[in-house]
């Protein structure tokens, strides 16, 4: 490369180093020599110069990644947009997010994206490595960590106030795990706001987040109820996301043969490609996962270059997406 430029091999680094005394002529002969021989500057060689390995982490968990894939393409391009290469660091359960943390600290990584739940002294181990961290969409545990998040139970309260406007008065709700955060927060939005309203007999039934948790619920709500139940029976099911929804419509439909919307309304929360299929027409709750996305690598962006950067706490609005799959409005008869 430097004998290609013409230069000396200092100066083909100072050339990839911003703010490098170098002149402007050799710098612009350097980097004509890199596009011709598609030279790109060894990573690893450039960290132990910066202090720097360019890195950020995500921790994500299985579920995320199996249902609601979105959230680690939008955080990963983001992520490359503000000057880092991302890298997974994959986690079965929510609990087992420390040991996630404990292995991205350990690769060096300049800064995390944890879209799992941390406890204040894995938080506190994070800063005491001086590794800034963002949560997306999950609560702090302190005031000084950055929180992306959307407003799970507002807008699973403006869900319950929705549907009850329209009529329904028999609820039940498809729970995700029990060590989900989000499905807590859902879900306590949702029986909530019916509880204001006056509706507090609210069947539930346990969930996983995956699909085959959905058509079980269906199943366990549903089977062996004929015409004679009709009056008893649900009207209205919110799962806690919308892989549970998918798999409660088909049970819905093709295993229990009732009527979608008519029988029973199908709501869930995410928004996910499949559920907008003319199959599915799914009535959800959008997050606005690309915008959160780049919140929160702004976000470590601003606190990797800057370690005296304020945390950033933002809670965005999750949109109602109205589609087939419920009765979100009044019947007017005459």
């Amino acid at each position: 490369m430097a004998a290609h430029a013409g230069v000396s091999q200092t100066s083909v680094s100072r050339a990839f180093q911003e703010h490098s005394p170098l002149a402007e002529k050799t710098r612009n002969k350097v980097l004509a020599s890199a596009r011709i021989l598609g030279y790109r500057p060894n990573a690893v060689a450039r960290s132990l110069i910066t202090k720097r390995s360019g890195l950020a982490a995500i921790l994500l968990t299985e579920a995320t990644q199996r249902d609601a894939p979105d959230v680690l393409f939008f955080i990963s391009q983001a992520l490359i947009q503000n000057g880092f290469q991302p890298l997974l660091f994959p986690t079965a359960l929510e609990q087992d997010g420390a040991e996630a943390l404990a292995q991205a600290m350990a690769f060096g990584v300049d800064g995390i994206v944890s879209c799992v739940g941390l406890s204040a002294q894995d938080l506190a181990q994070a800063r005491l490595r001086q590794r800034p961290l963002v949560l997306f969409n999950r609560q702090g545990a302190d005031a000084d960590t950055s929180v992306i998040a959307c407003d799970h139970a507002g807008a699973s309260s403006l869900l319950a106030s929705r549907l009850y406007a329209a009529g329904h008065r028999r609820f039940a709700v498809v729970n995700g795990p029990r060590d989900a955060p989000v499905s807590v927060l859902r879900v306590e939005g949702f029986l909530s706001r019916l509880a204001e309203l006056g509706v507090t007999a609210v069947r539930q039934v346990a969930g996983d987040y995956h699909y085959e948790s959905g058509h079980a619920a269906a199943m366990a709500l549903f089977a062996g109820s004929g015409p004679a139940d009709a009056a008893t029976r649900p009207e209205v099911v919110f799962c806690a996301n919308d892989a549970m929804a998918l798999g409660m419509l088909d049970a819905v439909r093709f295993s229990l043969m009732l009527q979608v919307p008519r029988d029973v309304s199908v709501v869930g929360f995410d928004d996910v490609p499949t559920g907008r299929r003319p199959a599915y027409l799914l009535t959800t709750v959008r997050q606005p996962f690309e915008e959160m996305a780049q919140l929160a690598a702004q976000t470590l962006r601003a606190e990797v270059d800057n370690p005296d950067t304020p945390p950033q706490h933002a809670l965005l609005r999750g949109d109602l997406i109205e589609r087939g799959s419920a009765i979100l409005l009044p019947h007017h008869t005459g």
